[in-house]
Parts: C-alpha cells; sequence; structure tokens
C-alpha cells in the first residue's frame, strides 16, 4: 500500500521529507494544513524530488519521533493528536505522521497567530489561507455554516418585504392550501424575532435579493472560444430565485435549438438540455461561499458553455465523491428552502441528473475543474455539420469553344473586348472561358 502511494507522488493528502528540515515551521505548517482540509500523511525518508527511498537511520529513530511530537503539541494550535508509525520498505525505515481531519478548525501555527498562521492544502503545495478561507474554517469550528448566520448590525425586515418573500416561494410551491406566512420564515430560520423586529438570516438575504455583496449572476456571449470579444453580457441581481430564471432566460436566448414534434405536441428541445444547465446554475446559486466577493459567471464560447462558482468544493469534497452522488452542503439552509420550492429535489441528486440529463442527448459529462478558488462546470457544446466542400464548377461543352479557343490562340495579345464582340458574348464569359482553358492546359 505505502509502495504505491509513494509511487504516486505528493498530493493533497501526502507529502515526503527526506529528514526533520532545520526550520521546524515548515513542517508544521503542513501538519496545520491537513488538520484544516482532508487531513494526510507526511512521510520521513523520502526524497522529495526523486521519491527516492532514504530511509531514518536506527540511531534517529527516537530523536525524530520526540522532535516532531514536541513540535504539534508546542507550536499548532488548537492541540492536533496525529498517529504515528514506522514502516519498513525495502529494507530501510520510514516514518509517517498522520494527521486526521479535524473539528476545531481553524488550525494555526502559533506564533504567527490567527490571521497570518492558518494554512490549507492545494494540491501538493502548503499555502497561507485568505481571509475568505479562514472565516469558513472558523465557521466550521463552529459547527454552524455562513447562510444561518444572522449578522450583527443587520437592518431589521420590513414587514411588507418579508410577505413579498413569502408570496415569492407560495409561487414555487403552486399549493394554496399551505400558506407560507412570516411565522414559517421563522420557523425555518430564514428570520428571527427580537426586541419585536424581524432580523435576517444571510440565507433570507440572499433569497430576498438584499444586502449580500457580490450575489449577483454574470451572463456573457463570446466569439470564439476565447474570452475576448463579447457578442453580449448581462448582470442579473435580486432574489435567488429570479437570478435563476433570468439566467436561464440567457441560456435559452443564445443555444441552438430544434423543434421537434411528437404526436400532437411540439417541443423545444435545445442542443445542451435546459434542464441540466438550469440545475447547474441552481447548484452554483447554492454552493457557491458567499464570503468570496465574486459573482457566479455563466459564458457561452462557439464550442462550449461555462459555469464558474466562487469558492472550492466544500467541506473537503473531491470531484470524484461530488460526481458520483455525494453532497456536503454549504449552504443548508438555503439548500432547504430551493427544496421547498421545488427549484431542486433530494440533496446530492442535482449532479446526477445533469450527467443522465447529458447521457440522454448525446452528451459527453460535464468536465469539473477546481482551481484556486473556484469550481468550473464546462459542457462541450455539439459540433454543427461540417460545411459541404465546394464542388469546382464544370463547364458545359459548347460548340463555339473550338472556335473561340483557335481565335484566342491566334491573338495572344488582344484586348478580351475583341473576342467578346467577334463572338456575340460579354466579356465575363470570356474570362471564364479563358480561365477554363487555362485550367485544363489548353491555352
Amino acid at each position: 500500500m505505502i509502495l504505491s502511494d509513494i509511487g504516486n507522488g505528493e498530493s493533497d493528502v501526502l507529502e515526503f521529507k527526506r529528514e526533520l528540515p532545520s526550520k521546524d515551521k515548515k513542517v508544521m505548517k503542513t501538519v496545520v494544513a491537513f488538520a484544516n482540509c482532508r487531513g494526510g500523511r507526511i512521510i520521513f525518508g523520502l526524497d522529495d524530488k526523486t521519491q527516492e527511498i532514504i530511509g531514518v537511520p536506527d540511531a534517529e529513530r527516537a530523536r525524530l519521533q520526540d522532535s516532531v511530537t514536541d513540535m504539534i503539541s508546542d507550536i499548532c494550535v488548537p492541540q492536533i493528536f496525529p498517529s504515528y508509525s514506522w514502516r519498513s520498505v525495502k529494507g530501510k525505515s520510514l516514518f509517517v505522521v498522520e494527521v486526521p481531519p479535524s473539528s476545531q478548525t481553524p488550525y494555526y501555527i502559533k506564533t504567527e497567530g490567527l490571521e497570518k498562521g492558518v494554512y490549507v492544502r492545494v494540491g501538493a503545495t502548503t499555502r497561507v489561507a485568505s481571509a475568505e478561507k479562514i472565516r469558513e474554517l472558523q465557521l466550521k469550528g463552529q459547527n454552524t455554516t455562513f447562510d444561518s448566520v444572522f449578522e450583527r448590525g443587520a437592518e431589521p425586515v420590513n414587514r411588507r418585504d418579508a410577505e413579498q418573500v413569502c408570496q415569492m416561494i407560495q409561487e414555487y410551491l403552486g399549493d394554496s392550501s399551505k400558506p407560507v406566512g412570516v411565522n414559517q420564515l421563522v420557523s425555518w430560520g430564514l428570520l428571527k424575532r427580537e426586541a419585536g423586529e424581524l432580523y435576517p438570516s444571510n440565507a433570507y438575504r440572499v433569497l430576498s435579493g438584499r444586502g449580500i455583496h457580490f450575489a449577483g449572476i454574470q451572463c456573457a456571449v463570446f466569439q470564439g472560444n476565447e474570452k475576448v470579444n463579447f457578442l453580449d453580457r448581462k448582470e442579473f441581481f435580486g432574489p435567488a430565485c429570479e437570478q435563476l430564471e433570468n439566467a436561464q432566460r440567457f441560456l435559452m436566448q443564445y443555444l441552438r435549438c430544434a423543434a421537434v414534434i411528437e404526436s400532437t405536441r411540439r417541443d423545444d428541445v435545445y442542443e445542451i438540455p435546459m434542464k441540466a444547465l438550469r440545475e447547474l446554475v441552481a447548484n452554483a446559486i447554492l454552493h457557491r461561499n458567499y464570503l468570496v466577493h465574486a459573482f457566479i459567471q455563466i459564458s457561452i464560447f462557439d464550442n462550449r458553455v461555462e459555469i464558474v462558482s466562487p469558492g472550492e468544493l466544500y467541506d473537503n469534497l473531491t470531484v470524484e465523491e461530488m460526481l458520483s452522488g455525494y453532497s456536503r452542503l454549504r449552504n443548508p439552509l438555503l439548500a432547504d428552502v430551493f427544496r421547498k420550492m421545488n427549484i431542486v429535489e433530494q440533496w446530492g441528486t442535482g449532479i446526477q441528473r445533469v450527467l443522465q440529463a447529458c447521457a440522454s442527448a448525446g452528451l459527453a459529462s460535464p468536465e469539473v475543474t477546481v482551481s484556486g478558488n473556484t469550481v468550473r462546470m464546462m459542457i462541450a457544446r455539439p459540433s454543427l455539420p461540417g460545411k459541404r466542400e465546394r464542388q469546382p464548377r464544370k463547364r458545359r461543352p459548347h460548340k463555339r469553344d473550338e472556335a473561340l479557343l483557335a481565335f484566342l490562340k491566334a491573338h495572344p495579345g488582344a484586348p478580351l473586348r475583341e473576342a467578346a464582340d467577334a463572338f456575340f458574348v460579354n466579356v465575363s464569359t470570356i474570362s471564364r472561358f479563358v480561365q477554363d482553358m487555362r485550367n485544363e492546359g489548353r491555352l
């Protein structure tokens, strides 16, 4: 097992060290990063560049284990509790420090403090966490999420505005027998009563379109396949469900559509299933990181459609887990309201429905790229039927051809007008004839 791990090289959960560096913080930063993310292992006795097995000398084993144990205890805050083991590989001893994913986030380097000492794992590198990432780790450590927070200093909600949100939810429910009122929003955790006033959770602010910076969608159509020349662009703000509808209309405006008649019914079939794109936009609204000051972006190119959501996958979710139907909700309160409104179905099934819709339409599965602080979903557009090659024009033979050819050979320098007048045709006809004769090698 460990040999195959070594062969795969360093990753977001694996790091190699030849020996304990003189700058002990370097290793501790990786320990902190593993604790803040998915966990991971540090293997001592391996060259991190060549993956050569160096081993730890027997005389150094006790010192190395004691040093690493003491440093983790003294340097990392809160306390991290790794497991330690020794492995013999090809007759050489390797020291393995296994750091579990931990719940008291954020972990940081004590001397650097919370603002500068929080580290995360990005690929095979350890990096300083952004302010947005630190805030999200703090929420995770408090066992809460951004959307359920009632921000201090938030303005009270006007009751009329709250009733408009109720009406919007009611329209999506489509069941007048189950009216939605302000009390319902309070029971769902969207609002809270305090000193006779109604105060909004972040989920309510997203849902109502009030007070969350960058909670919008940017849509654009580009010429060709690069982000160079805009053909059209729009920005949509306001209530989250209105943003979803507007984004869908924008996609419908610029994607190719065919009418399919089945029995007496006419269906509009888009080149990319609209239900798949709608699901991806809804997912972006629900799973984006609202702490990141960036918009959701939808880009239409000649060969693809891209939907970019701010924030990496939540809570160490991997792309493979996401595509297999596993879900970790960054904004569970908002997702629950979307489910009640019938905008999305059961949690974790959205991506599966997207995959099925694409497969049914004969399209490749979406490509998912997690890069920096974004998640990019790309669906390739079907190619248009290739243009037919233009067949060379075939000239029909004419009874005057031989006489005209003889005239041109007899008068090589004469203007084409003379030949046209002699044979009672126009100059363009003579010009085409000359070109044809040259192509055939007869002139």
